[in-house]
């Protein structure tokens, strides 16, 4: 006997609408999703581009405050070295102005010594008088201070102060120190004292 085939089932066209719906309710879903995706991924790429752009404006603030600190570093220490070195020049005008306070010591020793030699009973004296003068000199000597002789010396401005001029009859003593009437002192290779001279001028 031959099997008759089902009959086929009646077409539901309510049925099919609602799979088309479906189908295409996916499909607009997918969609919307991809879009979404973009978006993110479109919002993840701003925000890097802001953290470069902050960590870019931070590098470059904290490279102008390095520069800003090595200048301020650079004019401290020249503030310093200019301290320092005027701190040196005050120290030695002091010091200098403090030895040059010795020495009208040295010239009233000097004039009391003359004076004492013309007496013979004063040899004791003037003796004990040298002894200071030594002293004394010896202690200046210990900061650099040297006597400079200027007796039979060319006048030279930088070590000598003309007090007096007086006419020679030698060419030879003309513009040279022919008396001293205050010695002259060195510190180091300076003058401390220039010494106070009569200078010889030839009359010509």
């Amino acid at each position: 006997m031959v099997p008759v085939p089902d009959p086929p089932e009646p077409y539901d066209a309510v049925a099919a609408a609602k799979e088309l719906d479906d189908m295409l309710g996916d499909t607009s879903g997918s969609s919307s999703s991809g879009g979404e995706d973009g978006e993110y991924v479109e919002s993840l790429e701003a925000d890097v581009e802001a953290l470069n752009a902050l960590v870019a404006k931070k590098d470059a603030e904290i490279a102008s405050a390095r520069k800003h600190a090595d200048q301020a570093h650079a004019e401290i220490e020249a503030a310093s070295r200019r301290l320092a070195v005027a701190s040196t020049k005050e120290l030695e005008q002091r010091t200098r102005k403090l030895l040059e306070s010795f020495l009208p010591v040295v010239d009233d020793i000097d004039r009391a010594v003359v004076a004492a030699k013309k007496h013979a009973e004063s040899a004791d004296v003037v003796t004990g008088m040298e002894l200071v003068r030594r002293s004394l000199l010896a202690k200046l000597g210990s900061f650099g201070v040297t006597h400079a002789p200027a007796l039979g010396e060319v006048f030279d401005p930088e070590r000598h102060e003309a007090i007096a001029l007086v006419p020679v009859a030698d060419p030879a003593q003309d513009g040279r120190v022919i008396d001293v009437m205050r010695e002259g002192y060195m510190v180091g290779d300076d003058t401390l004292r220039p010494a106070g001279v009569a200078v010889g001028k030839h009359a010509r």
